[in-house]
């Protein structure tokens, strides 16, 4: 029987294995859906994992082996709010479209790199790039896109300095940011907006649904859009079988979004005890995030306008998290981070681990995240993944160090994660 070992040392094979069959040994499995570890071995073959036995497993000819060395084996991280064209200077926001998706390649390849095989991008990525990414013409993580934003007039994402004329009334493209934003305003244009990104390929639609920290004339109380309009955008994503997400803050806000259909609300930090059990009773999912809000502060470039507004929601963190557990509400793991904030990527883990269980939290980066993943329904074209069962895409993590003790490991990718494994293929190597 022909056995192909992998060598020690071997540096980011990236887009390239050495066979379609590995079977990873000696490894502790942490599946994603709870705390234990469970020692075995794992038998990955075309993609998936075929076989998880606390015996070992006979490699089949030709595979590659690989000894995890008692290592933790996690799946694959996610994250559920990713601006990968938002990584402009704040600055320099109207960079031409070629200077944004120069970054975002770097963003992205920073993600992968730190062991995040999947990420949602919350708004303003074209799925032309999600497809480089798909087919190994870019080095970064699973996509799924929302397209461009959709914002009201005077929403959170209408971002025009305030002597730029309105571009739809002027007669030119509703489209600020080189395509990262569409101005909408009315039934139709919503209709219109959201059919156009869903042509494009986008899983599921973002809209802004209240005021918020980084805009200038949106006040964080103010309701956007109207119930008609939100109720046209869902109408127009649940034909094609997918979801809408939406950016709020206050009660006033979610209750709106949650009234006319919208199934996931992005941040919610000043949401009231009744409007969070709403939302449980709902089944809608709260996406928050918490190292962005720190250290927003110190961003170059930030308004006096933006740390006021800041402030007011930076508030209702704590409170936020509180109600999270109370209710028992699905959220994830996201970060929202923009400006050149990626590197503080990691960050996340340990932030969150002051609320939560290290378990915990790696069970919102894998399985729960996964779960918001698959609200697109077929829009899904990649399978399930988030955890490792058999006949799930193999996107599969070793881990130096205990990170169910000590989450703190994950804030060194590069020393802490010995192998990354997305769709079946071994993208990094240091073992």
């Amino acid at each position: 029987m022909k056995r192909t070992w992998v060598v020690a040392g071997l540096m980011c094979l990236s887009f390239a294995v050495q066979a379609e069959t590995f079977l990873i040994e000696n490894v502790r499995i942490f599946n994603g859906v709870d705390a234990n570890l469970t020692p075995g071995h794992v038998l990955v073959n075309d993609g998936i994992i075929a076989r998880i036995s606390q015996d070992p497993i006979d490699a089949p000819d030709g595979a590659t082996i690989i000894d995890g060395g008692n290592r933790v084996l996690s799946p694959g991280f996610i994250d559920l709010h990713v601006h990968l064209t938002g990584h402009a200077p704040a600055n320099q926001t109207y960079s031409h479209a070629t200077v944004a998706g120069a970054i975002a390649a770097d963003v992205a390849r920073h993600f992968l790199d730190s062991g995040f095989t999947t990420i949602r991008d919350a708004g303003g990525t074209h799925p032309d790039l999600a497809r480089a990414f798909e087919l190994g013409t870019l080095y970064g993580p699973r996509v799924f896109p929302s397209g461009a934003i959709l914002s009201q007039t005077a929403g959170h994402g209408d971002w025009r300095h305030q002597d730029q004329p309105h571009p739809t009334l002027e007669g030119g493209s509703p489209y600020l940011f080189s395509g990262q934003v569409v101005i909408v305003d009315g039934v139709d244009q919503h209709l219109m907006a959201t059919r156009e990104n869903l042509r494009n390929g986008a899983t599921q639609i973002k809209i802004m649904g209240g005021g918020g920290v980084m805009s200038q004339y949106d006040p964080i109380y103010s309701l956007q859009p109207t119930p008609s309009e939100i109720r046209a955008v869902v109408q127009a994503a649940s034909d094609w079988g997918t979801y809408v997400l939406a950016h709020a803050y206050t009660s006033e806000a979610i209750r709106r979004l949650v009234d006319n259909g919208v199934r996931c609300i992005e941040h919610g930090l000043l949401i009231d005890d009744a409007t969070a059990k709403y939302v449980k009773e709902h089944d809608v999912v709260i996406s928050t995030q918490l190292v962005v809000y720190r250290a927003l502060k110190d961003l170059p470039g930030i308004t006096q306008t933006n740390l006021d507004k800041l402030d007011v929601v930076l508030k209702g963190q704590e409170n936020l998290i509180a109600l999270i557990k109370k209710y028992k509400i699905t959220t994830g793991f996201a970060t929202d981070l923009i400006s050149g904030m990626y590197p503080l990527l990691t960050r996340e883990f340990t932030e969150r681990a002051m609320y939560w269980t290290p378990a915990e939290v790696l069970m919102q980066a894998t399985s729960e995240s996964a779960k918001v993943i698959r609200m697109a329904g077929r829009l899904n074209r990649f399978g399930n993944f988030g955890e490792i069962r058999e006949g799930w895409v193999a996107d599969l993590l070793l881990i130096n160090g205990e990170p169910l003790e000590d989450i703190s490991v994950l804030r060194d990718p590069d020393k802490n994660l010995a192998l990354i494994m997305q769709g079946g293929k071994i993208i990094k190597n240091r073992l």
